[in-house]
């Protein structure tokens, strides 16, 4: 999958190397094409943190599994039109929703509108439920998929986390795996349950159905009841990047599927707004995430902080260098793979040369 790659990896590099990987719509290819990279090049994460759909995917490579014919494979599915038409594969996963993920709430939205008005809520609250309703798509996962993910999850040696947001009680949640739970040294009095005070609780099948849960499917619906018991909702929404908590790594490779840069003209109309406004919520969660951390690496450079307990990351940033328009990063690109694939590749190489042979 690699071509012409003279060096090989040996062993890991010197250090504990953590994988940030962001979630972003349809654009899990990014991630995926980094964790083939780290693959061919034996690169071993001593914790993968993840958000959103790269939960999935992270849980299938820590497995074993081949993501290259996978991902490709949803990137077929998800190309309905020729890349000449690609307008047309966005509109058709806008409206129809992608392929083993969700589908257009239609019927539901008929439903909706057929049900009899009630005395209970305000006749213009009933009218904006019926028709500009929360509930655009629906998951079609299966209940076994979400179990299967857990499972993964909870068995893998290496150190997982993911992060979800509790709607009743407003609190941010991250969910860690065993081995996580003694990476970040979390005792037993920071573990709980949803719903509670705990930062902390384990990955279970609920905790994975609430992290997949976009707020498009909406709540109060069957298959938030089924998928989603516990009323969680996609913990990117609050931090796309789970960086803070890596303070015991060396290394840390942010795998971004959106640019820390604007890469394209400023916005001219409502659709390149919205573009902006979800690159103005991914970049200043980001900014925040990584906030104290470089202003420690910072006094540590000026030898202006000099405690032991305290130490220099090296925060690495793997981003997409191409600016998409509207709804584009709702459906898989076999070119962002390959984008991705190549770019690690280069990245990994740089920074983990003191585990391979030939360098």
């Amino acid at each position: 999958m690699l071509d012409n790659m003279n060096a090989q990896v040996s062993g890991p590099a010197k250090g504990r190397v953590g994988f940030a990987l962001g979630g972003l719509g349809g654009f899990n290819a990014y991630g995926a094409g980094f964790l083939e990279a780290a693959r061919e090049l034996k690169v071993t994460p001593d914790i993968i943190t993840c958000t959103s759909g790269m939960i999935e995917w992270a849980a299938r490579w820590l497995d074993g599994e081949d993501l290259q014919p996978l991902i490709l494979e949803k990137c077929r599915e998800d190309t309905r039109f020729p890349p000449s038409l690609g307008w047309l594969n966005m509109l058709s996963v806008a409206l129809l929703g992608s392929s083993g993920i969700s589908r257009a709430a239609l019927p539901e939205y008929l439903a909706r509108l057929l049900t009899p008005m009630t005395t209970r809520k305000e006749l213009s609250e009933q009218l904006f439920d019926r028709l500009l309703p929360a509930q655009v798509w629906v998951p079609v996962r299966r209940l076994e998929e979400i179990e299967h993910i857990a499972y993964l999850l909870n068995k893998s040696p290496v150190p997982v986390v993911f992060n979800t947001v509790h709607l009743r009680s407003g609190r941010p949640y991250l969910h860690i795996n065993p081995a996580a739970k003694d990476f970040l040294k979390v005792t037993g009095e920071q573990m709980g349950q949803v719903g509670g005070p705990c930062k902390y609780t384990p990955i279970s099948t609920e905790t994975v159905g609430g992290a997949l849960w976009l707020y498009f499917y909406g709540f109060g619906n069957a298959a938030q009841r089924r998928l989603n018991p516990l009323e969680l909702v996609d913990g990117a929404y609050n931090r796309q990047f789970i960086i803070a908590e890596l303070s015991d790594c060396d290394r840390i490779y942010t795998v971004r599927a959106m640019n820390t840069r604007w890469l394209d003209h400023p916005p001219q109309d409502y659709f390149d707004n919205q573009v902006f406004m979800d690159w103005l919520w991914v970049n200043s969660a980001y900014t925040t995430e990584v906030a104290g951390m470089e202003t420690i690496n910072k006094l540590i450079r000026q030898k202006d902080l000099q405690s032991p307990d305290y130490k220099a990351i090296d925060l690495i940033e793997v981003q997409i260098p191409l600016f998409y328009g509207p709804f584009q990063q709702l459906y898989e690109k076999k070119g962002v793979y390959e984008l991705a694939l190549n770019e690690a590749t280069s990245v990994l190489l740089e920074h983990e040369k003191a585990a391979l042979v030939g360098i």
